[in-house]
């Protein structure tokens, strides 16, 4: 996984230069992990902010577990966010937000999430902690990153991305029930 932007020192975002190095010259690095069996995938399309690298033939629509697992944890992170009403930016902003320590306790202790942990065996052994599970899932996967400054854990864009799709899901859905709406009310006014 290679993001857009990285965390400075001071903890500010920078751009990354191998991520604009590959932008500049994508069809090239196409086809270069091409030959080598590989699809560079670039996301979103429109607006790139994080670039990752799988073999070729797995693009078919599955996930994989480990995908699976990432996802189950951000869900549950989003499903914390929501809970105690922060907003976004506490996963986005590195001056004023982030995950800490004591956040993950708080999640690990809210209903259901012990279930969903062990069904989705996101907890093994030798992991003793909610937070070993994020480093180890997507911390190492630059889906989070840490803040350098404090001992806190931020979405990169790789990360963000995956809310930023449940959000255009949820417009485009909400679009949908609007107009639906709107025709049967039309149809009753006719």
């Amino acid at each position: 996984m290679l993001n857009k932007h990285l965390l400075d020192n001071a903890g500010d975002d920078t751009v990354n230069p191998l991520f604009i190095e590959i932008i500049d010259n994508k069809d090239e690095y196409v086809k270069q992990y091409k030959m080598s069996g590989y699809h560079l995938v670039i996301a979103p399309i429109n607006d790139p902010e994080y670039i990752c690298i799988v073999a070729t033939g797995t693009l078919d629509g599955t996930k994989t577990e480990l995908a699976m697992k990432a996802m189950t944890m951000l869900l549950v992170i989003g499903q914390y966010i929501n809970h105690h009403k922060f907003k976004l930016s506490k996963l986005t902003n590195a001056k004023s937000g982030g995950l800490t320590e004591d956040d993950f306790l708080k999640m690990a202790d809210m209903p259901h999430v012990k279930e969903i942990l062990e069904k989705s065996k996101l907890i093994t052994k030798g992991e003793r902690t909610l937070q070993d599970v994020v480093i180890k899932l997507l911390v190492h996967r630059d889906i989070m990153i840490e803040v350098p400054s404090k001992k806190a854990y931020i979405l990169t864009n790789a990360g963000h991305s995956f809310y930023q799709e449940i959000q255009r899901k949820f417009d485009t859905e909400s679009e949908l029930a609007n107009e639906e709406d709107n025709t049967t009310i039309d149809m009753r006014a006719s």
